[in-house]
């Protein structure tokens, strides 16, 4: 008798692991979906193979009352403008409207130093003698990054490198996450040539007057995007 009990019960010992097993793969494999579709939420723009990089931490672009910019906001081939990594080095955003290799959903958006490799001319709220142009001039093509300091031309959709005049460097590239889900950008870091300690060495008394000492204090956790027209007086035209 006892031994056909045992034998009847083996099966039902069998079927509640085999629902156990499945239960726990059913579960491990939402906890795997789960994590790609987080792990894979994020696009980040990358250096060029060999190129140094350097990472700072993150700092997301944010409006005047400090919420995310939305990266579908921004409109095509104009100039933006924030700081990063420090609180007086300004960076150059731009959306090309087109894919670049750069974020956003079209990979269309990309960012880069805004300190000239030639002088150091730099949009301050003054005046700015670089920036994005749209259209072609008697001086570059369209859809350049032209300082009218000495006619330096850089080409924001191959890295910023320099295409005209004589910046004997790139800009260096912001490198930037977007997060898909959140449509948020976040510069993370900064690759190529940078001109950090030669821009805070030839500005020091001017940066120590407009930062009161923190010119050189890292952006922080966010930093204010706006339009390049909002931030400088004047912009020059060449």
């Amino acid at each position: 008798m006892s031994g056909s009990v045992a034998a009847s019960a083996a099966p039902e010992h069998n079927v509640t692991c085999e629902s156990n097993r499945r239960v726990f793969l059913s579960a491990c494999s939402a906890a795997l979906i789960a994590a790609a579709s987080q792990f894979t939420a994020v696009s980040a723009s990358h250096a060029a193979p060999g190129v140094a990089v350097k990472r700072y931490a993150g700092s997301i672009l944010a409006d005047e009352y400090g919420q995310p910019v939305l990266a579908r906001t921004l409109k095509p081939l104009t100039n933006y403008l924030f700081h990063y990594p420090f609180l007086a080095t300004p960076c150059l955003l731009i959306d090309l409207g087109r894919d670049v290799g750069g974020v956003g959903r079209a990979k269309s958006i990309v960012a880069f130093s805004a300190i000239c490799s030639h002088k150091l001319a730099y949009p301050a709220k003054e005046v700015s003698f670089i920036r994005f142009q749209a259209n072609a001039s008697t001086r570059s093509e369209a859809q350049r990054i032209h300082c009218c300091a000495d006619h330096s031309v850089y080409d924001p959709a191959a890295g910023a490198k320099v295409v005209a005049g004589p910046a004997p460097a790139a800009l260096a590239v912001v490198l930037l996450e977007h997060d898909r889900k959140a449509d948020t950008l976040r510069a993370v870091g900064v690759s190529g040539v940078e001109q950090f300690s030669a821009f805070f060495a030839k500005y020091e008394f001017k940066l120590g007057m407009e930062f009161g000492g923190r010119a050189a204090n890292l952006s922080g956790s966010n930093t204010r995007l706006q339009e390049l027209t909002q931030f400088c007086r004047n912009i020059a035209q060449c």
